[in-house]
């Protein structure tokens, strides 16, 4: 059961970010291994990479309530504690979906409290500019490839506040891959990506000293 109007705000994908987002030689059979599914929702590829990469999500962290050791118990719990999160996307606020999700449990369970702790809001990187060049350039010369541009779902709240502050742009290479199991038990990652990284960074500063000053 969907939450109303919890994706009206929500930014629909251009016609280029869907070419490269095919572009980006994602395959389901390559996301199942990697993170060790049994079964997913839907097994189209470009349905796939909008829910990982474009669309919010409502993640469940942990469910609590009533004896939970060892053996049996016939106890009723007098109460239960469930822990959550939103994954924002481009154009949602925070405070906006809080109100929506405390509305929708409300309509439907109205002893039940709704806590809701920080947010931060979502940033979407540049994807045009002679910095973005710069890094592209710098990814054909470390990998042999030419870079796409995908989205990626994560929390680095100093992002935005480097932006804004600072007032520099922000440019991210990303290097990670999904079969390195990022913040799992056997997170782990290549020379090979490593390495390429470390030419890709020095070569990228090489690009960025130059702009400017090219004829």
């Amino acid at each position: 059961m969907k939450v109303p109007g919890f994706y009206d705000e929500v930014e629909k994908l251009t016609a280029q970010q869907i070419k490269d987002f095919k572009a980006a030689g994602f395959s389901v059979k390559g996301f199942i291994e990697d993170h060790g599914f049994k079964s997913i929702r839907t097994r189209d590829p470009l349905e796939v990479m909008k829910r990982i990469w474009a669309m919010p999500t409502f993640e469940v962290h942990g469910l609590v309530g009533g004896y939970s050791g060892p053996g049996v118990k016939t106890i009723v719990p007098p109460r239960a504690e469930l822990k959550c999160s939103v994954r924002l996307v481009p154009n949602m606020k925070g405070e906006r979906v809080v109100k929506l999700i405390k509305a929708f449990v409300k309509k439907r369970h109205p002893d039940v409290r709704v806590e809701a702790g920080s947010s931060a809001p979502a940033y979407k990187g540049i994807t045009s500019g002679p910095y973005v060049e710069a890094a592209k350039r710098s990814i054909q010369f470390a990998f042999g490839k030419t870079p796409v541009f995908v989205r990626e779902g994560g929390t680095i709240g100093a992002v935005l506040s480097m932006e804004q502050i600072l007032k520099c742009p922000i440019v991210f290479m990303g290097l990670s891959l999904p079969h390195h199991g990022y913040h799992a038990p056997n997170e782990n990652y290549d020379w090979g990506q490593a390495g390429g990284g470390i030419v890709a960074f020095a070569k990228f500063f090489e690009e960025v000293a130059g702009i400017g000053v090219r004829s």
